[in-house]
């Protein structure tokens, strides 16, 4: 577990230096911010000691019901501000921020974690029942549904799809039945369907997707930019600062679009790179949370880590003009803000479990030693995930 461990953070190291390079090639540009780079430092020092801290807290103290329960219903409290007046920020005709002078928020970001630490909690305290279609199957798809209707009315569907898909898989590891899960995996989808009829821009976006030269001056024109940025970048790239499109020819490069800066000047070495960057991040906290001590640990480092690539294959899809256009930013890379902040406070989380799985793993007899197999039949079994961490979630 020790090797998972580190894997893990190398992984989001990496993609986190990787996002600092284009960032700071993106505000360097003659066109640029001259305190992006700046700002984007801030953020990752805020989020690396969210990181830090996260790292060295109890994972079961997430689980407290009091804990719980101050940020469950505190995150659901800010999803409400945005459309308050004086406090929350308007942004692009979408009410999705809070801010206090120079200081925004994105509470959406926040509810993630919030339903993640939720679900898990939930889901180990009824494994009992885990197969009843009401407490296994109804419950976490109500309290995923009361964060998604929150984040909606935010003018959001990003979020919510990733909300909706992290729940499926938590629920999934879990052991709720298959057959409710796979049969709901269809309401979703009807629903997202008269969200996007019944609004223009949605439509406008699908339209761009599906043919995005019909109106290559307007709706269609980012995504162009997109994939002229991949085109030029070619095998090695241009190198880095090298790029083009960062001049004002691809909008939101430092956040939604920031995958084709990566395409542009580091070509598709990088854009491989970072893809097998994420496919570590996948394959490392997936053996934590199979060895994790419990099944809460289980549970939330496979809705973290969830949460996190949902979004990144998703927007990387955008990027390459695999999916319609939708503003997501991508985890580790994009410029920070709430995002960046609230992602490596997550994987912090998900280190804390890694780490009290190795300190549970039974010791060897001698260093350098192998153990007899008298020994061995005598050791005690590895830690498997059961439902006995709800005890200790209670105790706190």
């Amino acid at each position: 577990m020790k090797r998972e461990t580190t894997l893990f953070i190398v992984a989001m190291v990496t993609l986190t230096a990787t996002g600092m390079l284009m960032v700071f090639s993106i505000g360097a540009a003659p066109t640029g911010d001259d305190m992006l780079f700046f700002r984007h430092l801030i953020y990752v020092a805020v989020g690396f000691a969210g990181f830090l801290i996260m790292s060295r807290f109890d994972y079961h103290h997430l689980g407290n019901p009091v804990l719980l329960r101050y940020i469950v219903w505190g995150s659901l409290l800010l999803l409400l501000l945005p459309r308050t007046p004086w406090i929350g920020i308007e942004r692009g005709g979408a009410p999705r921020w809070i801010g206090w002078g120079p200081v925004t928020f994105q509470p959406s970001e926040l509810a993630k974690f919030a339903l993640v630490l939720l679900l898990a909690a939930r889901l180990t305290q009824y494994q009992e029942k885990i197969k009843s279609i009401f407490t296994g199957f109804l419950l976490p798809i109500g309290i995923t549904l009361v964060f998604v209707a929150l984040v909606v009315q935010q003018k959001d569907v990003g979020i919510p799809m990733v909300m909706i898909a992290t729940a499926f898989i938590m629920m999934w590891v879990a052991g709720v039945r298959k057959v409710y899960i796979v049969g709901c995996t269809l309401i979703p989808i009807g629903g997202l369907v008269p969200l996007i009829m019944f609004s223009g821009y949605r439509m406008s976006r699908i339209r761009a997707f599906l043919d995005p030269w019909s109106d290559r001056a307007n709706t269609g024109y980012q995504l162009i930019q997109s994939m002229s940025a991949f085109a030029q970048g070619g095998f090695w790239g241009r190198g880095a600062g090298a790029g083009e499109q960062k001049l004002g020819y691809l909008p939101a490069a430092h956040t939604d679009f920031i995958y084709a800066v990566v395409g542009e000047e580091l070509g598709f070495a990088g854009t491989a790179l970072t893809l097998l960057l994420f496919a570590a991040l996948v394959y490392a906290a997936l053996r934590i949370a199979a060895n994790a001590p419990d099944l809460y640990g289980t549970l939330l480092a496979t809705g973290i880590v969830s949460l996190i690539v949902v979004q990144a294959l998703f927007i990387m899809a955008v990027t390459l003009g695999l999916l319609p256009t939708k503003g997501l930013p991508l985890p580790f890379v994009s410029y920070g803000g709430s995002a960046l902040i609230v992602s490596l406070t997550m994987v912090g989380v998900v280190v804390n479990i890694g780490v009290q799985s190795h300190e549970r793993q039974p010791q060897r007899a001698a260093k350098g030693r192998k153990p007899s197999s008298r020994k061995a039949k005598n050791r005690p079994a590895a830690a498997q995930p059961t439902a006995a961490g709800v005890a200790r979630v209670r105790a706190g």
